[in-house]
């Protein structure tokens, strides 16, 4: 996505309600799709479904989004989001049993189906967000520094004391501290470009 993209005052969701805006889907399937396979994943979806039941998802957020109305009073973004993923997790599974064998279908369906309630996804959904966020930002960040920096970050981030930093990396005290801090402050930018552009999750 290009810069002009990202300081659009538009959100990527205000967008994707357009059915005819092509890139905006793209966009949307690109940021969405590990997010929606990590809930997948959060709920105990089979890893051979994920990929195929995440398209499903995504397709159901899509076709839906015109119809949303961002209202605090009556329902937040990821209450309606895990309604959504629940629904078509749930219908998945189902289609799946219908399919199966006869032997098969003696199962009990509780044993098919996820029994995870939307408030549990809804929570998931809030808690896995954050790092994604963050994630995303920290992919965004990486290929702007060279040199060490990315190195004295992830160090710092991982509680790694500044003087073994210094050591193992072959630098100065002060060198290391003004390297945390410029990436630390161009994360912060894009943590929040990211939370304008796809950040519904806290309304």
């Amino acid at each position: 996505m290009s810069d002009e993209n990202w300081n659009t005052r538009l959100s990527l969701l205000q967008r994707a309600k357009n059915p005819d805006d092509h890139q905006a889907w793209d966009d949307f399937a690109s940021y969405y799709f590990d997010f929606v396979k990590v809930i997948l994943y959060k709920m105990g979806v089979n890893q051979n479904d994920k990929d195929d039941l995440t398209q499903e998802v995504l397709l159901s957020l899509w076709k839906s989004l015109p119809k949303f109305e961002l209202d605090k009073s009556r329902a937040r973004f990821r209450t309606w989001m895990s309604s959504i993923i629940h629904r078509r997790v749930v219908d998945h599974y189902r289609k799946v049993n219908r399919l199966s064998t006869k032997e098969e279908k003696l199962r009990d369906e509780q044993e098919v189906l996820p029994t995870m309630s939307e408030p549990e996804i809804e929570n998931i959904i809030q808690s896995e967000w954050e790092a994604y966020i963050v994630k995303k930002a920290m992919q965004r960040v990486a290929p702007i520094f060279s040199g060490k920096a990315m190195e004295v970050f992830q160090m710092s981030m991982d509680n790694i004391d500044p003087d073994e930093i210094c050591q193992k990396l072959d630098l100065k005290r002060n060198s290391v501290i003004k390297l945390k801090n410029r990436v630390k402050e161009r994360l912060l930018v894009e943590i929040q470009n990211l939370k304008q552009e796809l950040d519904l999750m806290n309304d």
